[in-house]
């Protein structure tokens, strides 16, 4: 039996809103809009939590700007028409040489004298 506190639950509903995950390998979004340049040129399949594979449609860098006004460009995000969620991997931040850290119920990346909140 799970018991979920409605008042716990956080749901995204806004389409220009991004998602940290842990456990994401990459980069990904539902929305073609995202991407500056774009064409569909039809990659390998990602495999999805529910044990499901899902076409990547395009690979393409993303431009967005921060709370802060900063500008940050994720490298290879990939565009997959199944994912419910804007996803920035975790891993893919560490791998770009971005330090994570969780203060004041903000996480906070960091690369030189970039900070993400």
């Amino acid at each position: 039996m799970l018991i979920i506190e409605e008042s716990e639950v956080h749901l995204v509903s806004d389409k220009t809103m991004w998602v940290v995950d842990s456990g994401a390998s990459f980069h990904l979004t539902p929305d073609w809009k995202c991407f500056s340049s774009y064409k569909a040129t039809y990659h390998d399949f990602v495999k999805m939590g529910n044990k499901g594979a899902c076409r990547i449609i395009d690979i393409e860098n993303v431009c967005m700007t921060t709370s802060t006004g900063c500008r940050l460009v994720l490298k290879y995000v990939r565009h997959v028409l199944d994912v419910r969620l804007n996803l920035i991997s975790a891993a893919r931040l560490d791998y770009e040489g971005y330090m994570g850290s969780i203060r004041n119920n903000t996480l906070r990346f960091c690369k030189g004298s970039l900070i993400v909140d």
